[in-house]
C-alpha cells in the first residue's frame, strides 16, 4: 500500500480521537457547553482533513474543498468554546458572519480565478477574526492563570501563521492552482503539519484547563454547604481564621453567632422541606444584608456565623439589630405570616484573638440571648463563663432549643 494512504489518515484519525475524548468529558459534565464546542471543533477538522484520504477513491473529494469548508468551521467552534469558557457567552453573529462572508468570497473567486493563494488568504482572514475574538475573551476574563496565557499564546501564533503560510508558500512554490495542488506540496504539507501541531497544543491546554476547572469546583464544594450555598464549617474556619488574627485595637473584628429560634418546632410543625427552605431564605438574607467584606458560614443545623472585619462594637450592634429585624419580617413559604421565624444573635469583638476564642464568647452571648427570651442580641457574655470549661460552645444553645 502506498504510504500516502497512511499519511493521509494521521490528521483525520487524530481529530476524531480528540473529538471523542472531549465528547466523553462533556457527557460527564453536560453543563459545560464549551467542552462540547471543542469536541465539535475537532470533529469538523477531522472531516476536513479526511477529504484527502477519500480523494484517493473519489475524485470529487478534493483536499482543498475539505479544508476550505470544514477547517474554518472547526476554528469557529474552537473560538466559540473559548468565548463561552472565559466570557460566559459567544459573539455568534460576529463569528458566523466572518466565516460565512470570507468563505463565500473564497468560493466566488475560485470560479473565476483559480489562484489558491487568493482563496486561501481570504478564507484565512475569516479564521483570523475568530481567533481574535477568542483572544479578546481571554484578555477580558476577570482572572487568568498560566494555562490561560498559554492558550492565548497559541491563538496568537495561529493568528500570525494563518495569513503568513500562503505568502511563504507563494515565495517557495509560486501561486498554486486550486485544481493542481499536490498533496506533497508545501501548500498542503504545511497546512496538515500546522493543523496537527495546533490540535495537539490546543488539546493539551484544553485538557489542563478542564482538569483545573473541575479541581477548583471540587475544592469549592468541599468548603461549601450544599443546602445554603454558603461556606460550611471547614470553609468558614479556613477563611475567617487569618482575618480574625489580623485584627488590631484600632481595626477590631466583630464575630456573630446567629441561631434560628425554635427551629426544631418549625421542622416538627411544618416539615423538613419547609425547614430547609427557611435555612435557604435566611442564608440568602444574610448575603443580601451583609457587606461584601463579611465572611459568612453555616456551622451546622440552624447556626450561622458572621465575621465583619474592621467593625467596632457600635457598628456591629447596629448591623446585628438591622439584620434581626429584617429576618423577623422575612416571609417563608409554608409558614403563616402571623408565626414569624426569628433569630437570636450573640456578638463578640476581637483585636487579635484566636477565632475559637471569639466564637466561644459569641456562643456565651448567644446563650444569654436564648435564655433571655430569644429574638434578641447579646454582646460578648463570655466573661462569666470563660473559666467553666465543662460548658462547651454549642451545647449551651442546643440545650435551650
Amino acid at each position: 500500500m502506498d504510504s500516502s494512504y497512511i499519511l493521509s489518515t494521521i490528521n483525520p484519525v487524530t481529530g476524531f480521537l480528540l473529538a471523542l475524548t472531549f465528547f466523553l468529558i462533556w457527557k460527564n459534565h453536560p453543563g459545560k457547553k464549551y467542552i462540547l464546542n471543542w469536541s465539535l471543533a475537532f470533529a469538523a477538522g477531522s472531516i476536513g482533513y479526511a477529504f484527502e484520504f477519500f480523494n484517493f477513491f473519489i475524485a470529487n473529494f478534493r483536499f482543498a474543498n475539505g479544508v476550505n469548508i470544514f477547517l474554518p468551521v472547526s476554528m469557529l467552534l474552537m473560538a466559540r468554546g473559548i468565548c463561552l469558557r472565559y466570557a460566559g457567552r459567544s459573539p455568534d453573529r460576529l463569528l458566523l458572519s466572518a466565516i460565512t462572508f470570507c468563505g463565500m468570497i473564497g468560493c466566488w473567486l475560485s470560479f473565476g480565478d483559480h489562484n489558491a493563494l487568493i482563496r486561501g488568504s481570504i478564507v484565512s482572514a475569516g479564521a483570523v477574526v475568530t481567533m481574535i475574538a477568542a483572544m479578546t475573551a481571554i484578555l477580558r476574563a476577570p482572572e487568568r492563570d498560566r494555562i490561560d496565557l498559554s492558550i492565548f499564546m497559541v491563538l496568537l501564533a495561529l493568528t500570525i501563521l494563518l495569513p503568513v503560510r500562503p505568502l511563504v508558500s507563494f515565495l517557495i512554490e509560486g501561486a498554486p492552482h486550486i485544481d493542481a495542488i499536490e498533496v506533497t506540496s508545501f501548500w498542503a504539507v504545511s497546512l496538515k503539519v500546522g493543523g496537527l501541531f495546533a490540535w495537539i497544543a490546543f488539546a493539551l491546554l484544553f485538557l489542563l484547563r478542564i482538569a483545573s476547572d473541575l479541581l477548583s469546583e471540587l475544592n469549592a464544594q468541599s468548603v461549601t454547604d450544599a443546602l445554603s450555598g454558603m461556606l460550611n464549617r471547614r470553609g468558614f474556619f479556613d477563611t475567617a481564621g487569618s482575618v480574625v488574627r489580623d485584627a488590631t485595637p484600632k481595626l477590631p473584628v466583630s464575630v456573630f453567632l446567629l441561631d434560628i429560634d425554635h427551629f426544631k418546632k418549625v421542622n416538627d410543625t411544618y416539615g423538613h422541606q419547609v425547614g430547609d427552605q427557611v435555612i435557604r431564605n435566611v442564608a440568602e438574607a444574610l448575603h443580601t444584608n451583609a457587606p461584601e467584606s463579611a465572611i459568612i458560614g453555616r456551622l451546622g443545623g440552624e447556626e450561622f456565623a458572621i465575621v465583619l472585619p474592621n467593625t467596632n462594637r457600635k457598628a456591629a450592634l447596629a448591623f446585628a439589630e438591622a439584620l434581626r429585624m429584617n429576618l423577623e419580617r422575612l416571609s417563608h413559604a409554608g409558614i403563616p405570616d402571623d408565626h414569624p421565624v426569628t433569630v437570636s444573635i450573640g456578638l463578640a469583638q476581637g483585636t487579635g484573638n484566636a477565632l475559637d476564642e471569639l466564637l466561644h464568647d459569641a456562643d456565651m452571648a448567644l446563650y444569654k440571648a436564648k435564655s433571655g427570651g430569644r429574638n434578641k442580641i447579646e454582646v460578648n457574655g463570655g466573661e462569666a463563663f470563660r473559666d467553666q470549661s465543662t460548658r462547651m460552645p454549642g451545647r449551651l444553645v442546643r440545650a435551650l432549643q
